[in-house]
């Protein structure tokens, strides 16, 4: 039987109760029909006469009803019939929060329940005393738990920092719930014109993994020479680049080959990776426009899409390159037989081509970075300066808000600064139980900056909280 069965205006300790249904006066919750079990799950199989079984291609976890039966024991029936009017208004809404907390845990969850106001009603239970409502109210798949807010992380945005190089670790300590949940993530420290690509990774083993090289440990083209770019590149030492000279242009050549993705443990090399150099056009030289892409050497090379890119003098920017599958081979097995054991790869090098469209400027490429896109990237564009950049899970939304404002607090004030903030792609998740390594670039950002990252969820539980 819950201790606490009643409908809140937030998923909040501090809230306002819209109606407490077990109130022990005049609402009574029953214990005996009272039943939040899991959701049913949906399962996609595929079955034919030449397998035996089937084979699970995808499966998730369906809407839920809660059952629960009520006793209205109001003095009068005027009394009664205010109870019934205040519950079909609860569960007639569209959309509401549906409080638990059992008598055996001290955490609440929130059910977000769904129009529900149809339900089986018993004027005559006790005649002239109590009337008995029995319903079955359509919610979510997850209850959601309190807001839990990690601490702030600064991320540099050189992938040779010392301290979260373009990247940070969140322990799956951290992250409670029975599921991965959506987080709310607030970015400070961005201008305008930013470009934002944010990854995660949860999956093999992503500390084993270094998915950035350097294009200056390369090895390099005849015509691509070292060059000493100083501290407007990544890296250390003098020469921090490689600049490319080109005889004409229309004609695509080698520029490097670096050595990408490699690990201390082969099977983090596997995955899927959208590969991005970082590339520049001297000060003292010309605008110009390049075609660059990304292959994989060897008999069998597969080469990726050609961009085409135009740089400032003096500019640098992020090009993407496309997506790069690693094993190139689809047939490799996700384990050794029936050990659970995961395959090892061999690492493997990256040649990066380019060609000069138009223009008479080198091109120089100060890093090859593989951002990982297994699981969820996005690309945001902040065409404004506002307070900060928030990146709404919950309601996979992105925008500004202004300096001053605080998302949870009594000031809520949306700005994105007289422009858009346009996005493509997954915003990222939180997954419980594992490490959360998130990777974070910022396109139009020097290569000394960084960025404040401030991260907020919500847990989300099959029945209640654990904590």
């Amino acid at each position: 039987m819950p201790s606490t069965w009643k409908f809140v205006d937030q998923p909040a300790l501090v809230h306002s109760t819209l109606l407490d249904m077990n109130d022990g006066a005049t609402w009574r919750t029953l214990g005996e029909d009272f039943d939040i079990s899991p959701p049913p799950v949906t399962r996609s199989l595929v079955r034919n006469a030449l397998m035996d079984g089937g084979i699970l291609t995808s499966a998730s976890y369906d809407l839920r009803e809660l059952k629960f039966t009520l006793r209205l024991e109001g003095e009068t029936e005027a009394a009664r019939v205010a109870q019934l009017k205040a519950f079909e208004k609860e569960v007639g809404k569209p959309a509401n929060l549906l409080m638990y907390k059992s008598q055996l845990h001290d955490v609440p969850v929130f059910f977000r329940t769904l129009r529900s106001d149809s339900f089986e009603l018993d004027t005559q239970f006790v005649p002239g005393k109590v009337w008995q409502i029995k319903a079955a109210v359509a919610a979510e798949p997850y209850a959601i738990g309190v807001r839990r807010d990690l601490a702030p992380v600064t991320v540099a945005n050189d992938p040779a920092a010392a301290t979260n190089p373009t990247r940070f670790d969140i322990p799956g300590a951290q992250i409670l719930g029975d599921g991965p949940t959506p987080a709310f993530v607030r970015i400070a420290g961005l201008g305008a014109g930013a470009v934002i690509l944010l990854a995660q990774r949860t999956i093999n083993n992503p500390t084993a993994l270094t998915n950035v090289a350097q294009a200056e440990s390369g090895s390099l083209d005849g015509n691509s020479s070292l060059w000493d770019g100083g501290g407007l590149y990544s890296g250390t030492g003098v020469n921090r680049a490689v600049a490319r000279t080109f005889s004409s242009n229309n004609l695509m050549g080698r520029v490097v080959t670096v050595s990408a993705p490699t690990a201390t443990s082969s099977e983090a090399l596997r995955g899927r990776y959208r590969v991005i150099a970082r590339c520049g056009v001297k000060a003292a030289q010309a605008t110009s426009t390049f075609q660059i892409r990304w292959q994989q050497p060897g008999t069998d090379a597969n080469p990726g899409p050609a961009a085409t890119v135009t740089i400032a003098a003096g500019a640098f920017q992020l090009v993407d390159l496309g997506v790069l599958e690693y094993p190139p081979a689809t047939t490799a097995p996700s384990s050794i037989g029936y050990s659970a054991l995961p395959p090892g790869f061999a690492a493997s090098n990256l040649d990066i081509y380019a060609a000069r469209v138009s223009g008479t400027a080198d091109l120089n490429i100060d890093y090859v970075y593989l951002l990982p896109a297994d699981e969820r990237l996005c690309s945001v564009y902040q065409a404004a300066a506002p307070g900060y950049l928030v990146l709404d899970g919950p309601n996979d939304a992105t925008y500004g808000m202004a300096a001053g404002s605080t998302p949870f607090g009594l000031t809520r004030t949306i700005d994105n600064g007289g422009g858009l903030v346009p996005r493509i792609g997954g915003l990222p998740m939180l997954v419980p139980g594992v490490l959360n390594r998130w990777y974070m670039l910022t396109g139009t950002g020097t290569i000394t900056a960084s960025a404040t990252v401030e991260i907020s969820y919500w847990p989300r539980w099959l029945d209640v909280a654990t904590a």
